[in-house]
Formats: C-alpha cells, structure tokens, sequence
C-alpha cells in the first residue's frame, strides 16, 4: 500500500536526505526562543577548533558555552546568519567559525578535514515560537544553525502549494526567532509537491 500522508512526506524527504550525508536533529535539542540548537552550536567549535575552545575555557571556565552563545547571538543581530556562516563570529577578540567550506584543492588535508566536520541536519516538526505549539514541517540547518525550513502539502487531501504559501504568509508569525530577517531562515523553500512513496 502506498503512503500519501504528509507525515509519510516528510520520512520519505527525510530518509533521502539522511542517505545523502545529511543528519537526524532531534527537537529535544532545539531551544525556541533563541532558535538554535545551542549545544550543539559549542559541541561543532570545540571539535573543529579545539586549541582555541581549550584556551578560552582556561579563560572562562564552567561559563564559556553560556557566554559564546550570548556572543554568537549578538552577532546574528548585528551583521546576519549569512555573515555569520562566511566568517565566523568574533568571541573576546578571538574568531570562532561556524562553517567551513570546500577548499578549491584536496592538497592540504587540514582544510578537508574541517570541511567534511560540517553536520547537515534536518529535523522534523520544530516549534518555532516560545508560547505556541505551531511547528514547521522541516528545518534545515548547518552546523546548528536554522537556515531553511519547509511546508510539506498533500493534493491527494485536497491541499496543494498555495496552501503552503498561504501557511506562510498568514499563520506564520514573522516575529518568531526562527523567521528574523536576515538572522536565522534566510532562505523558505518553496513547497515540495508531493508524490506517491
């Protein structure tokens, strides 16, 4: 028997992004309010920058992950999420970097492997504002951060794209953290028609 659900969509878009190098988030991880997956966001530095994580807990002790997030956010409000992923964000006159990109050789294999330590992740069914129980059907983001999100519409219940627009424009509070201008879903796909499975 063939799955039409949209529930059934999004573990079909799911799985196939998982085969393909992407991971699982967990909502477990998600913090609403601040619309980021915050642990996680400290876990990627400490792995890829670990001589200067060290230094900066000698410095900061019990306090650095607190105070690096308080940091990362007042840099996506000041100069944006896209910024942010190109450059890095500047932490007590150090520079913490939340994306590395495919250098344009493999000579060096430092600089490969802090490319392949970029974590894809899509996670299913995020609440995106503190107070309500509204989620978006995906989020996708790199390295912790949300830079994506989905709605997943089903014809074959009678609902089709607009809807998901109409989702959107009308039942999606701009003001939630996870829609910031500039600061956190920079990029909304457009609906994903969804097929047989």
């Amino acid at each position: 028997m063939k799955q039409t659900t949209e529930k059934a969509f999004e573990s079909y878009v799911e799985q196939m992004l998982l085969s393909k190098g992407w991971q699982q988030g967990e909502v477990s991880d998600w913090d609403q309010e601040r619309a980021l997956f915050p642990q996680l966001v400290t876990e990627f530095i400490a792995v890829t920058q670990p001589v200067l994580w060290e230094a900066m807990r000698g410095q900061h002790g019990g306090q650095l992950e607190s105070m690096v997030i308080t940091a990362l956010l007042r840099e996506l409000a000041i100069k944006g999420l896209l910024h942010v992923l190109r450059h890095g964000f500047k932490f007590y006159g150090k520079m913490f970097r939340l994306a590395f990109f495919k250098p344009a050789h493999g000579l060096n294999e430092e600089v490969l492997e802090l490319y392949r330590a970029n974590r894809l992740t899509v996670t299913r069914q995020v609440p995106f504002h503190p107070g309500d129980h509204s989620a978006v059907d995906l989020l996708f983001a790199i390295n912790s951060l949300p830079v994506a999100t989905c709605e997943l519409k089903n014809p074959w219940t009678g609902q089709s794209w607009r809807n998901a627009v109409r989702q959107y424009q009308e039942d999606r509070n701009p003001r939630a953290p996870l829609f910031d201008f500039r600061q956190r879903a920079w990029c909304i796909l457009p609906p994903i028609r969804m097929r047989y499975i």
